[in-house]
């Protein structure tokens, strides 16, 4: 049995192969860690005045474009489940609460301050035994917040005063609520759900007196980027088929739903411009970016394998993004320039990641076929390579037709270490030697 350093150096040598081979994510800058705290959710009222919140009641605060930040003192210990400033000084987050002594308080606390954060006051919501998770203002008077229970609140004096909205009913509204948005005083979405049950999508057309909601998919939705009054895309997923989209043309009234094919969970989404969104995936250290406006997706890495939980564009030269052990990054157009290509493109193959994942001794690698019907199927080769480049097995070389394959993959013989499963298809791969898809595997004996 290898020791834990050993299996450190393993991670460390295959995060260098990444780098060498073009899978680090060269727009964005890592800043120096300011705390081991996750950082969970991230907001910025304009270019120079952002909040991050998350583990421990942390909250940090930059009024100059990301160059300082300091730690404020939130004055909670429970984790910032959301956060959301008005202007840049008049702001609101919340903290749930888990005190085990008498009166044994459960529920979610409110946060305020008027003067960017420099002081917090906060108080228990009247509904203990409530967990909201998204608070959001569209203007100083008219702010909204959700959770637990499918339940939605709004407030038209600047949170003095929360009443709680009217939801249609449908069976399954009581799933959570992970996020709001408008995109005028009177309409705007919330999405949620649950997992293996629904995905959600609530609407209202009346200032969120009122809301109508819609399962939209089989998995939960964890964010929403609204392009313009008729156009919106929300995220999420879950680790057995991977991350998922819904996007809408028509304000609502149908949704479409995807899979990418990319394994993890859409926790966030923004775009940077019209043509270049982002997806962060929690715990996978990868983003989904597109440069053609959604016409096709790449998935690219994280740098140094960063877990990002959240992100922001403040416009098309300012982006942010948080997450694991204090992950702060930094967004910048000028490193590097994407380059657009198909090479994880889900309309030709998807590769799925194995499972288990880690495993000892043997492991099931599964994929989709979206063509090759025709002469024959199309031509497929499946391998799996060292953190060198070695092939050490070829698990498929034959033409197969459209649909999901499944092979076995048995490394009773190999030692412990990180190796990587490559997909290649079409007649001309062996002469070009492009690989569709790659996912890292982990062997642990």
């Amino acid at each position: 049995m290898k020791s834990v350093t050993q299996y450190l150096i393993i991670i460390n040598i295959a995060f260098s192969f990444l780098l060498k081979n073009g899978y680090s994510q060269q727009h964005w800058v890592k800043q120096p860690i300011l705390t081991s705290k996750n950082l969970t959710n991230i907001i910025f009222t304009d270019t120079l005045n952002g909040w991050i919140g998350g583990d421990s009641g942390i909250i940090i605060h930059t009024s100059d474009n990301g160059q300082n930040w300091t730690i404020q003192n939130s004055g909670v210990t429970g984790s910032i489940e959301s956060i959301y400033f008005v202007n840049s000084n008049t702001g609101y987050a919340l903290s749930w609460e888990f005190d085990n002594t008498p009166p044994n308080y459960f529920g979610t606390r409110i946060l305020s301050t008027t003067n960017a954060g420099n002081n917090w006051s906060n108080y228990l919501y009247r509904d203990t035994n409530l967990f909201l998770n998204c608070i959001y203002f569209f203007d100083q008077q008219n702010g909204y917040m959700a959770g637990s229970e499918g339940k939605i609140f709004y407030t038209s004096n600047s949170g003095l005063n929360w009443d709680r909205a009217l939801i249609d009913s449908a069976l399954i509204t009581t799933f959570p609520v992970e996020k709001i948005q408008f995109y005028n005083s009177l309409s705007g979405y919330a999405v949620g759900g649950a997992f293996d049950i629904a995905g959600m999508v609530w609407k209202t057309t009346n200032g969120g007196r009122n809301w109508k909601t819609e399962v939209v998919g089989a998995e939960p939705l964890n964010d929403i980027h609204i392009f313009n009054s008729s156009e919106a895309i929300c995220v999420g997923g879950d680790f057995e088929f991977g991350v998922s989209r819904i996007t809408t043309t028509n304000s609502g009234v149908n949704w479409n739903y995807m899979e990418f094919g990319f394994f993890g969970i859409g926790r966030s989404v923004d775009y940077r411009i019209p043509e270049e969104g982002w997806i962060s995936l929690g715990i996978v250290d990868s983003f989904i970016v597109t440069t053609n406006s959604g016409a096709s997706w790449l998935l690219r890495g994280t740098p140094a394998g960063t877990q990002i939980f959240d992100l922001i564009f403040t416009n098309s030269n300012n982006g942010w993004a948080v997450g694991h052990n204090g992950a702060i990054l930094k967004y910048s157009s000028t490193v590097v320039n994407i380059t657009e290509n198909n090479e994880l493109n889900p309309e030709t193959a998807i590769l799925y990641q194995n499972y288990p994942n880690p495993f000892n001794p043997e492991t099931k690698i599964t994929y989709k076929i979206n063509g090759g019907n025709n002469n024959g199927g199309l031509k497929v080769k499946l391998s799996v390579y060292d953190i060198l480049g070695n092939e050490i097995s070829k698990l498929v070389d034959d033409r197969q037709t459209a649909g999901m394959h499944t092979v076995k993959f048995h490394a009773a013989d190999l030692p412990s270490g990180i190796y990587f499963v490559k997909l290649f298809t079409g007649d001309i791969y062996i002469n070009n030697n492009s690989s569709l898809l790659t996912r890292k595997i982990l062997l642990l004996k």
